[in-house]
């Protein structure tokens, strides 16, 4: 069965959460093959080479913007017949998409944070994301992949879209993050940003829907505390880095490679990650099967993936957050019975069985 695996969001140097998804996807299903013929399609108007993903590519060069406006307003080109013909399209991300009939169409959905909160994106953002939706995509997939039962919940509740075209495939943290590191090797992390002895850590892009805010005005009550902030980019996010150049416990480092991301979390006393609203929370299953102990937000998937390994706050509450890292920064009982916690829940995602869930949806 020859299978087409959208590549688009991995044109990108600097991943994201989307594409280390679809990363990770790519080199396991890879690895499981099954006899299936995969194509990594992509399209960039720069030169682009994504031969290390190992697969036989087809790279077009398109502008994106023209691209996209064909595909969202006339159907074409059809991407399948445009690679060359394939029974399946596999796109890891909402995307614009067009297949011909005969192609089966499987889409992941890792969140609608742009219909829950729109006023968290810029106006470019919520028209993209619009056109999206008005193309039909979700309309047109055979089968639709989501990351959470929350996010299943928001397809059905929010785009009417049936209980039986959605299946939901938990995503999984790497063996990188279970692996013991060694101390000269946590040392050179620490290092290499320049990190405090002790802190707290915030990973994602400075962006509203992560609630940077909502903690860093929670540190106003703990002037005792440090917090880490890794991550790159964002928008609408101005006060936020007003007040970090202001403070002097807060520390961005910037955008963090994969590679030194479990030492970043090995060294915290716990992760902070207060959002508004997550698809599933990537960086709260990093946290567990790194034995960091993690604060999340009570609401979307969030708990769904915590469980009762950390503690679960109000974004909204500025007490309800400050008390919660005051309880993690100074319980070191309760860090390490949740560190305990945390790996045994994380054995729960797997990429392998990511992979092989996303496989099996893809084929039948």
């Amino acid at each position: 069965m020859k299978i087409i695996f959208d590549g688009r969001c991995l044109m990108d140097a600097k991943y994201s959460g989307v594409s280390w998804y679809a990363h990770n996807l790519s080199q396991r299903l890879r690895q499981l093959n099954g006899g299936h013929d995969w194509l990594l399609f992509a399209n960039s108007s720069k030169p682009a080479d994504l031969s290390d993903l190992g697969y036989p590519t087809k790279i077009f060069h398109y502008p994106n913007k023209l691209l996209n406006l064909f595909l969202g307003f006339t159907g074409r080109p059809q991407l399948d017949k445009l690679c060359g013909g394939a029974a399946a399209f596999f796109a890891p991300n909402l995307n614009f998409i067009s297949v011909s009939d005969s192609c089966r169409l499987i889409v992941a959905v890792h969140d609608l944070s742009f219909l829950v909160y729109p006023e968290f994106f810029t106006f470019k953002q919520r028209i993209w994301h619009k056109l999206i939706l008005t193309s039909g995509v979700l309309n047109r997939a055979d089968l639709i992949i989501a990351d959470s039962e929350n996010t299943k919940r928001d397809l059905i509740d929010l785009l009417r879209l049936p209980a039986e075209k959605i299946r939901v495939v938990y995503l999984g943290a790497g063996e990188e993050y279970r692996q013991e590191i060694p101390p000269e090797e946590l040392e050179a992390i620490k290092e290499r940003y320049d990190l405090p002895e002790k802190f707290l850590l915030f990973v994602s892009s400075p962006e509203p829907r992560k609630n940077l805010l909502g903690v860093l005005r929670s540190l106003d009550k703990l002037p005792e505390v440090n917090l880490v902030v890794a991550g790159a980019g964002g928008w609408k996010n101005r006060q936020e880095l007003r007040i970090i150049k202001n403070s002097g416990n807060v520390k961005m480092i910037g955008y963090v490679p994969e590679a030194d991301k479990p030492a970043l979390y090995r060294l915290a006393r716990a992760l902070v990650y207060p959002s508004f609203y997550e698809g599933f929370g990537l960086p709260i299953l990093e946290a567990l099967a790194s034995g960091c102990p993690v604060i999340a937000g009570n609401n979307s998937s969030q708990g769904e993936v915590l469980g009762d390994c950390g503690l679960l706050v109000d974004p909204y509450d500025i007490n309800s957050i400050a008390e919660a890292m005051s309880e993690l920064w100074r319980n070191d009982t309760l860090r390490v019975e949740f560190s305990i916690r945390g790996r045994e829940r994380a054995k729960m995602f797997d990429w392998d069985k990511t992979a092989g869930e996303t496989l099996k949806s893809i084929v039948s």
